[in-house]
């Protein structure tokens, strides 16, 4: 298990069924990025105006991983670290499954709150409504600068280049057990700390 330490809170994650996707850089990538102070503030926020925890997390997420942040089960593993999250400082969940109705990375999600003041919404997100909302929010000039490197012409990852591109920055450590965007988040969440602003500008 994985601390984290935030004031006055000890915040232990118990994987369970994701143990095998959290023990990735990935994994412990997108738990160090929830557990940030600003993005616990931001879900206590979105329960006190009774929104699903997880939406304003989304725009970050995409662009700090890439659009590839949106397959099921890593979008489960978020919602299960949130619950942890959220029940440490003091939470419980209000409504599960909340329908998001803005454009984002997650359709639904737990709202929580200590008092039911559910309220339903009717507007819906098409799928090709919210895949244009996730190729426009993962425009960061690092996952840009990571695209010209690895996507072939026809915008397929090229998963040799993937792996070139993480050799010349002395990254050796393969995931062909995973799926290509699982493989293309875990080498990104690696280069991130060893790619330089320079080296993005100048691309």
């Amino acid at each position: 298990m994985m601390k984290a330490h935030l004031p006055n809170i000890d915040v232990k994650y118990d994987p369970q069924n994701f143990r095998d996707l959290f023990e990735t850089e990935l994994g412990a990538g997108v738990w160090n990025f929830l557990i940030r102070p600003d993005n616990v503030i931001r879900m206590e926020t979105a329960s006190f105006l009774e929104r699903a925890a997880v939406e304003p997390l989304a725009p970050g997420l995409v662009a700090e991983f890439g659009p590839d942040i949106a397959q099921d089960r890593i979008k489960q593993m978020i919602g299960h670290m949130v619950r942890q999250i959220m029940e440490a400082v003091g939470y419980e969940i209000d409504r599960p499954g909340l329908r998001i109705t803005r454009e984002s990375l997650f359709s639904s999600g737990a709202r929580y709150q200590p008092q039911d003041q559910s309220r339903d919404r009717t507007m819906k997100i098409t799928p090709e409504q919210r895949q244009a909302w996730l190729e426009r929010t993962a425009k960061s000039p690092f996952n840009i600068w990571l695209d010209q490197q690895v996507k072939a012409p026809d915008g397929k990852l090229d998963l040799e280049r993937l792996y070139e591109v993480a050799r010349q920055h002395g990254i050796e450590k393969r995931y062909d057990h995973l799926n290509p965007g699982q493989q293309r988040m875990n080498i990104g969440v690696m280069l991130r700390s060893r790619v330089t602003q320079e080296e993005i500008l100048a691309q």
